[in-house]
């Protein structure tokens, strides 16, 4: 089998060839001309995808690898081949690899497979099934994504599954040079990287979409009950989660000395960040937990719910941002003194967005609003994930992202049978995966584009600054500056690593 070399190269080198590479052509299928229920190679869009981890490989065969409309013609990850993975499941993700791949030998019996080789297989295997090739030797392989871009020829769009702390380099970079860009939660995990990555979009016009963008119908029904004023003005929306479900709370980076493992490039990995030493806990699925490389169960779950609010209702940009965490505590010599953490997000939190004429209020770790009596029948509790949506004169109870949603108290709901307006007229309903990849080819923008999440995204951040502080942040979004005198200005952005500053 063919293979390109991976290439692992430090800044100045990248730079020493930036200016000579070039692309090695992809073999093509041996549907180069298209035909009865194939698609034809100059009618796919040529996809790039950087980050290699668990959750790149189930999209790959949920999303991408089956879609006739879309080619895989390079991929990058640091970490070449590993099974030291963390995952939801010991074995789920390596069975249903093999059940997609009829290759029962696929993965480890022992670990959690990822990785380059790990995503290299996945898709030479599924593409040799299924497009008839043979061998796939299409596939270019790298480490460093700058070099994928100096060398990005014949891609029309990269896919960004890293760890959030490069989601704002990475995407900047992307757009830069040309290319569409489709990217993972979050938008990016700093102030400063969210502004410039709205401000390229805006530049350069290439495509660009946000994997958190949902539309199912159930949205517009809602949308209609909420524009129809069966509550009133919303006044508050209440929105929890029962995540993390990953380790979170540490009250200090780790002290145990750990060697890079064999295959991962620690300094590819970090990125922009300056360096420290590796550690497995800040890789894999932990990153989320850590204020450096992840945004916290905010970032995570409630980029998904919370846009259906800031599409339905559009609040505008939050005026001020207050946030409650759960205290920890550690012996220091025979004596137990609080500790609030300086380098993680806390195991619970609440967060409190207000904008001009909407309180929202984010809640994770397994905390739950608190529901008016009346309002739930007897015994009955409210679900571990779940929204609310409070007016002048009614609430709306709904499962996490909104949908089997309904009046409290019950009795409202029976009352207003036959009479509640009916779902709006809905804009065209896709999947997230039909929506870029159609943006993409008719070159607009997404619905859920960068520009779109703008408020929400710095929002986020600006929620992240709360909880690493435990102040009041008061937010002048036109001047785009904190006004709370007691936030640093640095947790606005980050200290980068020479030569990877945005």
């Amino acid at each position: 089998m063919v293979m390109s070399q991976i290439k692992n190269f430090n800044r100045r080198e990248f730079i020493a060839t930036t200016t000579g590479a070039a692309s090695v052509a992809a073999v093509l299928p041996r549907q180069v001309f298209g035909g009865p229920g194939r698609t034809a190679p100059s009618d796919r869009v040529n996809v790039a995808l950087i980050g290699c981890g668990t959750q790149a490989l189930r999209q790959l065969m949920g999303d991408w690898l089956p879609r006739e409309d879309l080619n895989l013609v390079a991929i990058c990850d640091p970490n070449t081949d590993s099974e030291d993975y963390r995952d939801w499941s010991p074995h789920g993700l390596r069975n249903s690899i093999r059940e997609f791949l009829d290759n029962s030998n696929w993965g480890s019996e022992t670990g959690i497979r990822a990785g380059l080789m790990a995503a290299k297989e996945l898709i030479e295997g599924y593409y040799a099934n299924e497009r008839g090739q043979g061998d796939w030797e299409g596939l270019k392989l790298y480490a460093d994504y700058r070099e994928m871009l100096a060398e990005s020829e014949g891609i029309d769009a990269i896919i960004d599954m890293t760890p959030e702390h490069l989601h704002g380099v990475v995407n900047i970079a992307g757009m830069r040079a040309g290319k569409a860009v489709v990217s993972h939660k979050v938008l990016a995990n700093t102030l400063h990287e969210v502004h410039h990555s709205v401000r390229i979009a805006k530049e350069t016009g290439v495509t660009t979409h946000l994997m958190a963008w949902n539309n199912d119908p159930a949205l517009y029904q809602l949308w209609e009950w909420l524009d129809q004023g069966v509550i009133g003005k919303v006044k508050e929306v209440h929105n929890w989660s029962n995540r993390p479900i990953w380790p979170q709370g540490w009250i200090e980076n780790p002290k145990e000395e750990m060697v890079v493992p064999d295959g991962m490039n620690w300094g590819l990995w970090l990125g922009c960040v300056p360096d420290r030493p590796y550690h497995i806990d800040y890789t894999h699925a932990l990153f989320r937990g850590w204020f450096e490389f992840g945004s916290g169960c905010l970032g995570d779950m409630g980029q998904y719910s919370l846009w259906r609010t800031y599409r339905m209702l559009n609040p505008g940009p939050v005026v001020r941002v207050e946030s409650n965490a759960a205290t920890a505590a550690t012996i220091v010599g025979n004596q137990s003194q609080w500790r609030r953490s300086e380098v993680a997000f806390p195991t619970a939190s609440t967060v409190h967005f207000e904008h001009q004429d909407l309180d929202i209020f984010w809640y994770d770790g397994g905390m739950k609003p608190r529901v008016a009596k009346g309002l739930l029948a007897p015994g009955e509790r409210l679900p571990n994930q779940g929204v609310i949506y409070m007016g002048e004169y009614g609430t709306i109870l709904g499962n996490f992202l909104g949908t089997n949603f309904r009046l409290l108290p019950e009795s409202r709901m029976t009352a207003l049978q036959g009479s509640l307006p009916e779902s709006r007229p809905a804009e065209e309903v896709k999947n997230s995966v039909d929506e870029y990849m159609d943006a993409i080819r008719e070159g607009k923008q997404s619905r859920g584009s960068f520009i779109n999440i703008a408020d929400l995204a710095e929002a986020t951040c600006l929620g992240t600054i709360a909880l690493r502080t435990g102040e009041q942040v008061t937010w002048d979004a036109e001047n785009m500056k904190v006004l709370s005198d007691n936030v640093p200005h640095e947790f606005m952005t980050r200290e980068y690593r020479e030569g990877w500053a945005v």
